[in-house]
C-alpha cells in the first residue's frame, strides 16, 4: 500500500539510513495507532524516542514493540499542564535535549448531533485535541530552546471540510490547523519548523472502536472506504511516513503547511 517504513526511506535516502540518528523525538498518543506507527518508524531510522501516552497498557505494548532501541516511556495526561511539564522534564533528564515533537494525542468519541452535545463532552474533546496540542508544543519549544527543531501536529481533514464526525471534533482539528500556521511564523526565528498532517479515514483502534458500535461494522468500513477516490482507508504507517517527511531534513524549507493524507477525499 505504498508504505515506506525504514527500508523504504533507506532507498529514497541512500547513505541516510540513520537520518534521525541521535535525534530525540517525543510522540504523544504513542500507545496505539498513528502514534505507535510513528514511534516504530523513527526508532527504525536511529531516533531516540520518548513514548508518551495516558494508557499504561498502550505504553507497555509500544515499549515491547520498540525492543532494544533507545527509548523512554512516559505516562502523561495531555489535558493537565502539570502532567505535561513533568513528562517533558523526564525526557530532558533522560536525553538532555529534544529535537522533534509529534503532537499526536487526540480523541474522537461517538457524539450526538450538535444540539445534543453537552458541556462535559465539549470540554473533553477540546481539552485533549486543542489544549493538549498547545501546551505540549509549548513544553517542547522550551526544551528545544533556540537550537532549532520540528513540530508535527496531527490535525484532520475534518478540520478542513464539513464531513462526518462531530462538530466539536471538527472544531478542535480546525484549531490545530490554525495554531500550526501561527506557531510556524512565531517560531521561525528559533529555527523551529511547525507543520501539520491531516489524515482522512485511517484504520486505527480509535476508529475501529467507533465503528464497532454500529449495527454492521464491516459494512461501515466498506462505505467509509468507498468515499475515498483510492477506494480504501489509510494505514497508520502511511500517516507515519508523512510525519517523518515533515520532521526530516528533506523538508527543511517547509513550515506552516498542512499535508493532507486522505486518499483523495478532499480533492473531490
Amino acid at each position: 500500500m505504498g508504505v515506506l517504513g525504514a527500508e523504504g526511506w533507506a532507498v529514497l535516502m541512500p547513505n541516510e539510513t540513520k537520518v534521525f540518528g541521535d535525534r530525540v523525538v517525543a510522540i504523544t498518543g504513542a500507545g496505539s495507532g498513528i502514534g505507535r506507527a510513528a514511534a516504530l518508524a523513527f526508532a527504525g531510522l536511529g531516533a531516540r524516542v520518548a513514548v508518551i501516552d495516558i494508557e499504561p497498557n498502550g505504553l507497555a505494548e509500544t515499549e515491547a514493540s520498540l525492543g532494544g532501541t533507545d527509548h523512554l516511556t512516559v505516562p502523561c495526561d495531555v489535558t493537565d499542564v502539570g502532567s505535561i511539564a513533568e513528562a517533558f522534564g523526564r525526557i530532558n533528564a533522560r536525553f538532555g535535549r529534544l529535537d522533534i515533537l509529534v503532537n499526536n494525542a487526540g480523541i474522537n468519541p461517538p457524539a450526538p448531533g450538535s444540539l445534543e452535545i453537552d458541556e462535559a463532552l465539549y470540554d473533553r474533546i477540546m481539552d485533549v485535541n486543542a489544549k493538549g496540542i498547545f501546551f505540549c508544543a509549548q513544553a517542547a519549544v522550551r526544551a528545544m530552546g533556540t537550537g532549532g527543531g520540528a513540530i508535527v501536529n496531527l490535525a484532520s481533514v475534518s478540520g478542513m471540510v464539513g464531513w462526518g464526525g462531530t462538530s466539536v471534533y471538527s472544531a478542535s482539528k480546525g484549531a490545530v490547523i490554525a495554531l500550526t500556521k501561527f506557531l510556524a511564523i512565531e517560531l521561525a526565528p528559533r529555527r523551529i519548523r511547525v507543520n501539520a498532517v491531516c489524515p482522512g479515514s485511517i484504520r486505527t483502534p480509535m476508529v475501529e472502536s467507533n465503528l464497532r458500535r454500529l449495527p454492521d461494522p464491516e459494512r461501515a468500513w466498506e462505505e467509509t472506504a468507498s468515499i475515498h477516490p483510492l477506494g480504501r482507508v489509510g494505514t497508520p504507517e502511511e500517516v507515519a511516513d508523512a510525519i517523518m517527511f515533515l520532521a526530516s531534513p528533506r523538508s527543511s524549507f517547509v513550515t506552516g503547511t498542512c499535508l493532507v493524507v486522505d486518499g483523495g477525499l478532499t480533492a473531490q
